[in-house]
């Protein structure tokens, strides 16, 4: 008897100390759907700047000026939109996917080349510009030993067939 009467107590204590169900459940749950899903108007904008897309999720950025939205192309190819709210129309800024280095137009790859410290890029990323039709092509280095990854090395526009170095 006394066993079953101190594990009572102890199985009371822990109860008494955890969030019930339904307190616990809803939280996660609005904190993901928060996460994931893109609102009407955005997602409107988003299609519209890429026809086809298949949405799959989204988030405002860190400072909450930008909404990114993640989806995937008819091809397979994954995009992210950075989409931007002014005087209360929501617009695409800019269209990001992943590319090989091989892909890339030979003018944007040649400028890249007249770069110091030049390298051969591990990733490469293709940030079209809605705003004037530009691409700005991000190139990242191999990270040094032990350094953590970072930013792009290099970033090279093109535009109107021209390809020019970003400083």
């Amino acid at each position: 008897m006394k066993i079953q009467c101190t594990l009572t107590v102890l199985a009371l204590a822990a109860a008494a100390c955890s969030s019930p169900a339904s307190e616990a459940t809803p939280q996660a749950s609005q904190t993901q759907a928060a996460t994931s899903a893109v609102p009407a108007d955005i997602a409107a904008a988003a299609s519209a700047a890429t026809p086809g897309i298949s949405i799959t999720g989204g988030e405002f950025n860190a400072n909450r000026t930008q909404f990114e939205v993640t989806g995937t192309m008819p091809n397979g190819d994954e995009v992210e939109l950075d989409v931007a709210q002014a005087n209360g129309t929501w617009t695409v800024e800019e269209i990001q996917r992943d590319v090989a280095w091989a892909s890339v137009p030979e003018p944007v790859r040649a400028a890249a080349a007249t770069a110091p410290n030049k390298f051969e890029p591990v990733r490469v990323i293709e940030s079209k510009q809605p705003e004037d039709g530009a691409i700005v092509y991000e190139l990242f280095a191999a990270p040094a030993q032990g350094s953590p990854a970072r930013g792009p090395a290099l970033e090279v526009r093109w535009h109107n067939e021209k390809a020019e170095v970003l400083p």
